[in-house]
């Protein structure tokens, strides 16, 4: 089993510690963590509006009082907070990326802010009389569209700014912060003209660029990461990178997250709504069902060395680890049991992971646990994040529970083999 490890080590090791490096993964990671909170509080107002009160409430259900005038509330700021999405983006991941060059994060964020907009189309109505974008190019759908414009901006920018002969030189006596937008503005002319040529060229051949990107490389990408085979590799390796000492989220959650959000994107526009859920691979239902006390269910370790581990040291380990895996964070049980590089651990880790999205998915699909549609911050205790991120539905919650019992059940045995190992180590 070591020799095992050590082959995977030495294949994927390198793989990822460029991935992880990637100054684009890292900025569109930087970017998604800067808008979180915002995201956050959107769907507060879904779980407010769906779950508390109107129609459907527990207000209503519970005392005939349904406070649908106070659904306008939350009614106004959903919009606001899902429908922006893409621009959002657009701006904290060229901030992000332009702060990894160290240059100016004023300008070059709010110029590829503008490149978003040139590159959407402009729809006109001829009985009003106005020009107007429609919101699906302004949220979730266009977030490649959103990556896309932030990186290129930045990297036309600063190639530009990097030419002698395109910087307007002011004197000393001008102020920095004129003198440096001066400096910018033959490159922010070029950049603007170059993607005006684009969206020209485009609408010549009557294909919006984000409707190709959407369609070639948005669709495509996210049909194989919901697909069984597609999630079945990405999590062996993610567990499996896990198992190397390497935090996997940094390598694979700049590439999933972007699909998973617009899941739950779709699926919260939907309950808002009232139409159907469909997407169900969103990152709540991750954390609901695999990662609950962390990548791997580990909190589910933990009880289980809390039953059969006749370890001293295991126990207290999992004493001090118990109270951060109840807020799903999972290194102090990783790296100080530890779990990595630590074959006899790995295996019910990958095993736990693949058996609660086989369950997670299927009493999904078949309607027995509801969609998540409510993005609940990933500290959200296990248990309580199925129930919240599925609008509190009572099952979702009971599904979690036997997918941690399970996960617990998992884990014994191999718990037990450690048992034994200590005991070969004592002789």
């Amino acid at each position: 089993m070591n020799k095992f490890m050590n082959k995977i080590e030495e294949i994927f090791l390198p793989i990822a510690n460029k991935l992880a490096s990637n100054k684009y993964l890292s900025a569109i990671r930087d970017g998604f963590v800067a808008i979180l909170p915002i995201m956050i509080a959107g769907s507060f107002f879904i779980l407010i509006n769906n779950v508390f009160i109107g129609e459907n409430g527990f207000t209503n259900k519970l005392f005939g009082m349904p406070f649908t005038k106070l659904t306008e509330l939350g009614a106004s700021i959903v919009p606001a907070t899902m429908s922006i999405m893409a621009i959002l983006l657009t701006f904290t991941t060229s901030k992000s990326l332009a702060e990894h060059y160290k240059s100016e994060t004023s300008i070059t964020p709010s110029i590829a802010v503008v490149v978003l907009f040139i590159l959407m189309p402009i729809n006109f109505d001829g009985n009003l009389r106005i020009e107007y974008i429609n919101t699906y190019y302004t949220g979730a759908a266009a977030m490649f569209m959103a990556f896309i414009s932030a990186i290129a901006t930045v990297e036309i920018i600063r190639g530009l700014s990097n030419i002698d002969a395109l910087i307007i030189k002011m004197p000393d006596s001008v102020p920095p912060s004129i003198s440096r937008s001066f400096n910018k503005l033959i490159p922010v002319i070029i950049t603007l003209l170059i993607f005006g040529t684009l969206k020209m060229f485009t609408n010549y051949f009557e294909l919006p660029l984000n409707d190709l990107i959407f369609k070639s490389i948005q669709t495509p990408f996210t049909n194989v990461v919901n697909s069984t085979f597609g999630l079945g590799v990405i999590y062996l390796l993610y567990m499996l990178l896990w198992g190397l000492g390497i935090h996997s989220a940094f390598i694979f959650n700049p590439i999933l997250e972007p699909i998973y959000l617009v899941s739950l994107t779709q699926n919260a526009e939907a309950a808002s709504a009232g139409q159907a859920l469909q997407a169900i691979m969103t990152k709540p239902f991750l954390d609901s069902v695999a990662f609950m006390g962390g990548a791997g269910n580990m909190i589910a370790l933990i009880i289980a060395i809390f039953i059969v581990s006749r370890r001293e040291d295991y126990r207290k380990i999992a004493k001090i680890g118990f109270i951060p895996a109840l807020f799903n964070i999972s290194e102090p049980i990783m790296f100080g049991l530890p779990v990595v590089m630590n074959p006899i651990l790995i295996i019910p880790m990958i095993l736990s992971t693949f058996v609660g999205l086989a369950i997670g998915t299927l009493t999904t699909s078949l309607g027995v646990m509801a969609h998540t549609y409510i993005l609940v911050p990933w500290t959200t205790p296990p248990v309580l994040s199925a129930f919240f991120a599925t609008g509190g539905h009572i099952v979702s919650a009971l599904i979690a529970v036997i997918i941690l019992i399970i996960s617990v059940l998992i884990y014994m045995p191999f718990v037990a083999i450690t048992n034994k190992q200590r005991m070969i180590d004592n002789d």
